[in-house]
């Protein structure tokens, strides 16, 4: 396995007394529970994550998820909104970071911090978030190839309720059934580095044969598709934008919004976490692209759809 170059991840240093289950290798870390896996980080992301994680566990058993999510969003805010944050490397591995973000990875984060204090009391460590976020971030916890990622929010969210993490509560305060098949990864494939040398044209390239080797970009876009035809079998849920004001006393805080996208083929076009503001109003705390940054939206949730065409509605998720 090539070696990290290191302008793309100064990784974490630990030695096995403090991390027992962790070994150093060249610039990585590898989790001895799977030899296989690396979690890659900024030197200077550790004492932050854990500082966090120390800092929620006297409050694991007095308060909700959703508001220990809140309390590691609060300690985030100013965090900078870098797009791709995943895309370092030739090579797929975990990667956490707490010093850049863009909107689904920090919800991820925040999710990952609560439910490691949960996990882990006093005792939690960064490899143990680095072990959640893979088992929340990766089909069924994979890690070998692009595609072995989640892609689109609703598969992070089925998968989610899979493991009995998430439940999706859109239908049960007010929301509907959506008809909006996704496929926008697929239809638009040259978008991404990852997907833009597969090979569409040769038949045999639809499925893998001893008689045909497939590029891993051919693979990853297979793979994809299946997963697009996968979650195309189920219905989606929304609550439309002239429903929103009507169903908001339901939200809690901490509760995970996904703003609905209007894009063909594109299931979701931004993720937040609600946030029951001073003034009465459902806010929300997001990664702002506007802002490039972590913020508490000056805007309330209804506000931000109605201002917004490519959005239509939202889909609320509650962390259990």
């Amino acid at each position: 396995m090539k070696p990290m170059p290191k302008r793309l991840s100064i990784v974490l240093l630990i030695t096995a007394l403090s991390y027992g289950c962790i070994f150093a290798q060249n610039d990585t870390i590898k989790l001895s529970s799977n030899p296989d896996y690396y979690a890659i980080t900024l030197r200077s992301d550790i004492p932050v994550a854990e500082k966090i994680m120390k800092d929620l566990a006297p409050n694991v058993n007095k308060v909700s998820t959703g508001d220990l999510m809140i309390q590691a969003a609060m300690k985030l805010l100013g965090t900078p909104y870098v797009a791709g944050t995943l895309e370092d490397g030739e090579q797929e591995d975990v990667r956490v970071y707490l010093s850049k973000t863009d909107c689904i990875l920090f919800v991820e984060t925040c999710m990952n911090l609560a439910l490691t204090a949960k996990q882990k009391g006093d005792k939690a460590n960064f490899e143990s978030l680095a072990q959640n976020v893979r088992q929340s971030r990766y089909r069924n916890g994979n890690v070998r190839s692009y595609a072995d990622r989640i892609h689109y929010t609703t598969e992070w969210i089925r998968q989610g309720e899979k493991r009995g993490i998430v439940n999706d509560i859109t239908l049960k305060i007010g929301g509907e059934v959506y008809d909006h098949p996704i496929f926008f990864m697929t239809k638009n494939y040259k978008l991404y580095k990852h997907l833009k040398d597969a090979n569409l044209s040769d038949e045999c390239c639809s499925e893998d044969s001893e008689n045909c080797t497939l590029s891993q970009a051919t693979k990853d876009y297979n793979t994809i598709a299946k997963v697009e035809a996968e979650l195309n079998q189920k219905p989606y849920t929304i609550i439309p934008q002239d429903k929103i004001k009507a169903c908001e006393k339901l939200i809690k805080n901490g509760d995970v919004i996904c703003y609905m996208s209007t894009t063909p083929g594109l299931d979701i076009a931004h993720v937040a976490m609600a946030y029951w503001r001073k003034d009465g109003k459902l806010g929300f705390i997001h990664a702002s692209m506007a802002e490039m940054k972590v913020v508490i939206d000056k805007q309330s949730i209804d506000e931000y759809v109605k201002g917004r065409k490519g959005i239509n509605g939202i889909k609320v998720i509650r962390v259990r």
